[in-house]
């Protein structure tokens, strides 16, 4: 029996499950076509082959975790058949999922399951099904579990290389980056990770030394984790640059890139995770265990393209502020306003790897979005989010908060816990944006119409908000608490409306 011993920041996601807010990555593939169970079985063990650690349970090591084989473990009982009543529609897929995230996975058996839903209706009246998947965050970041999951499709010459190259602040369209590149910054990410593992230590012992006073520690842990991360700068900084800005292969924003610039930016990030708050309104209060999950039709790319060429702004840009009114609607339908929310979003410190690691692991960092909602001009309110996503592309916020993770990783468990809820609670909740493959995939033998993914909330977030590009075209969706949040189809609706509008003021 195999025992791999689990990392910190892998074993932070797994001890951070919470009844009301669970650790698990959900996402849906629909497919145009019904595959049968044997070929999704098929796939299922092609994965596990692959990529060992989704045969292994975790367990109790010493002080800390690890992955160890599960005597028992079989694809089948990983895997599921729902049997849908003739002329479901893709709202009950929504309503599935939704179910399906109140639900802890067993902690018996490998951190994963899998549904295949049939027969669903498609829009245009045609059959087909879906495929959906839970994953504990243990296992993996966001990005590689996408990797993972579109991995196991079979695609066509466009698709090919193109899944997932990158994700979160960055925009742009996903790219296969060049070999140097992937080495360079493949190099000074491990850099920055083992100097932040060896020299978090003394962090990790001087929280622990003031556990009844977890704000004392707290107070301390900001330029400490910066000091920590920044130290592994020295000597690797053209190869770091690429692990924190990979886009700036593509992207002309080099010039925000120096360093008078990036002090003051570095400045505003300390300010900004240390003291930001969370205003109180109608998505306020403690969360429960029911869910609601939404997702739009998919947006043609190149419109949004478009939109951006037009206003000088990223497609990531035009999407956030697409959001940013759909949110200012919602709030204003209920007789309420905010000049701000807080997004925490991930950033990717690994580049795309076209062979993952069979462990695969968590590599990334929260940063935080303060998204406007005061700025009622679509063109005026693109230009803010242009202006927020250009500052933080050119801070060290990703490494400094990854130092951060890091610290909160290795406390004593009472001081982890507070530190998590601490940060969690700054933000309304996680934003993620996943440039997906640009050609077709097939999954077990079926096209795949749409892809859709939601990252867990912790603390009291009451939502997560995804925006996954494939094929082509956008999805954007929500997936909140219901006792907060009972309707996120009209956080949809709002933000399409939002993107018709952008259109008419960009003429």
């Amino acid at each position: 029996m195999t025992t791999a011993s689990m990392s910190v920041q892998d074993a932070l996601w797994l001890t951070m499950d919470r009844p009301n807010n669970l650790m698990v990555v959900d996402g849906s593939m629909v497919l145009r076509g019904v595959p049968s169970i044997d070929d999704v079985k098929a796939v299922l063990e092609e994965a596990v082959e692959r990529f060992p650690v989704l045969g292994r349970r975790a367990v109790r090591s010493g002080m800390g975790w690890a992955w160890e084989d599960d005597p028992d473990f079989e694809v089948s009982r990983h895997i599921h058949e729902v049997e849908l009543e003739p002329g479901t529609e893709i709202a009950e897929l929504q309503r599935f999922m939704a179910e399906q995230r109140s639900q802890p996975l067993p902690k018996d058996r490998p951190l994963w399951t899998g549904f295949l839903l049939s027969p669903l209706t498609l829009p245009d009246g045609t059959t087909g099904s879906a495929w959906m998947t839970r994953f504990h965050h243990a296992i993996a970041d966001g990005v590689r579990l996408t990797q993972v999951l579109l991995g196991l499709c079979e695609a066509d010459e466009a698709g090919i290389g193109a899944v997932v190259a990158r994700k979160g602040v960055q925009g742009g369209d996903a790219s296969s980056p060049a070999d140097e590149f992937t080495r360079v910054a493949t190099h000074a990410a491990e850099e920055v990770a083992h100097v932040v593992e060896h020299g978090v230590g003394d962090v990790a012992h001087e929280a622990a030394s003031v556990a009844r006073n977890p704000l004392s520690a707290l107070a301390h842990l900001p330029g400490r984790a910066f000091g920590v991360a920044k130290a592994g700068v020295h000597g690797v900084e053209e190869g770091l640059s690429f692990v924190r800005h990979p886009d700036r292969l593509l992207d002309a924003l080099e010039v925000l890139g120096a360093e008078q610039h990036r002090s003051l930016n570095d400045l505003s990030s300390v300010t900004k995770i240390t003291f930001a708050a969370s205003d109180e309104t109608v998505w306020s209060g403690q969360p429960g265990t029911q869910k609601a999950v939404a997702w739009s039709q998919p947006v043609a790319l190149d419109d949004v393209k478009e939109l951006g060429r037009r206003s000088g702004a990223t497609v990531n840009d035009v999407l956030l502020a697409a959001i940013s009114g759909g949110l200012q609607r919602f709030l204003a339908e209920q007789g309420e306003s905010l000049r701000e929310v807080a997004w925490m979003v991930p950033v990717n410190l690994k580049p795309f790897e076209e062979n993952l690691p069979p462990d695969l692991g968590n590599y990334f960092a929260l940063v935080f979005l303060p998204m406007p909602l005061d700025e009622p001009d679509p063109q005026a309110r693109l230009e803010q989010m242009h202006q927020r996503m250009a500052r933080i592309k050119n801070s060290d916020e990703a490494v400094l908060t990854f130092g951060l993770q890091r610290v909160v990783s290795m406390s004593p468990g009472q001081i982890a816990f507070f530190l998590t809820n601490f940060f969690a609670n700054k933000a309304v909740g996680v934003l993620t944006n996943v440039p997906g493959p640009t050609g077709l995939l097939r999954f077990a033998g079926q096209d795949v119409e749409q892809v859709v993914g939601f990252a867990p909330c912790s603390g009291n977030q009451p939502m997560t908000a995804t925006i996954f590009s494939y094929n082509g075209g956008v999805t954007i969706g929500f997936a909140t608490d219901a006792g907060l949040l009972p309707n996120p189809d009209d956080l949809v609706r709002y933000v399409m409306e939002d993107l018709d509008n952008m259109r008419v003021a960009l003429g």
